[in-house]
């Protein structure tokens, strides 16, 4: 691993992952279970489309940078800074295999 994606993974994340039991009525308990911390390097991404005036395109966007880690995908949440970051993509680069950037969106 390269000293110059070592040194840009600046901050620390808690890693959780939603849990798939149920509540008394059946539905989606809304729990997360902790995964792990890990570094990463965290860079805001421009909304999309603003001119559609999507609803997901309101919510702050962000763009992480992490090592290649088993486990990280859409039902994946990272705690950073207060706040939660919601996975709504994985990117694994073949020409970075130790790498991989999650595209995340605030959960409010």
């Amino acid at each position: 691993m390269s000293g110059e994606f070592a040194g840009s993974l600046r901050e620390r994340v808690d890693i959780e992952t939603r849990l798939s039991d149920r509540d008394s009525m059946a539905g989606a308990s809304g729990r997360y279970r902790y995964d792990g911390q890990a570094w990463v390097a965290v860079a805001p991404l421009i909304p999309g489309d603003l001119s559609r005036a999507d609803a997901l395109s309101a919510l702050p966007r962000w763009q992480v940078t992490m090592r290649k880690r088993e486990g990280v995908g859409l039902g994946t949440r990272l705690a950073w800074r207060g706040k939660y970051l919601a996975v709504r993509a994985v990117l694994s680069d073949p020409i970075t295999p130790a790498q991989m950037r999650l595209t995340c969106e605030e959960v409010r």
